[in-house]
């Protein structure tokens, strides 16, 4: 686990996720969290399964983005 893991709080995640789409943050919701599988995701949202898997993706790649933004932010506030 890389050492700028350990300084990301439920705070911190939670808002992350938030300020994702709101249907990249509702199939990570559904996959990640509730255990839910692409297929079941695909019916409930009325997308493919496809789609899930690919939101999915992009979420992880999004919330990635925006949690080490949040981080860099965070060290530079206690260099200055």
């Amino acid at each position: 686990v890389p050492e700028y893991m350990e300084k990301i709080s439920p705070e911190m995640l939670t808002k992350s996720i938030s300020q994702l789409p709101v249907q990249f943050r509702t199939v990570l919701n559904l996959f990640a969290i509730e255990g839910y599988k692409h297929k079941e995701i695909a019916q409930k949202l009325n997308i493919s399964e496809g789609a899930s898997k690919s939101y999915y993706s992009r979420s992880k790649e999004q919330l990635k983005v925006i949690l080490q933004k949040q981080i860099l932010e965070m060290l530079l506030q206690k260099v200055v």
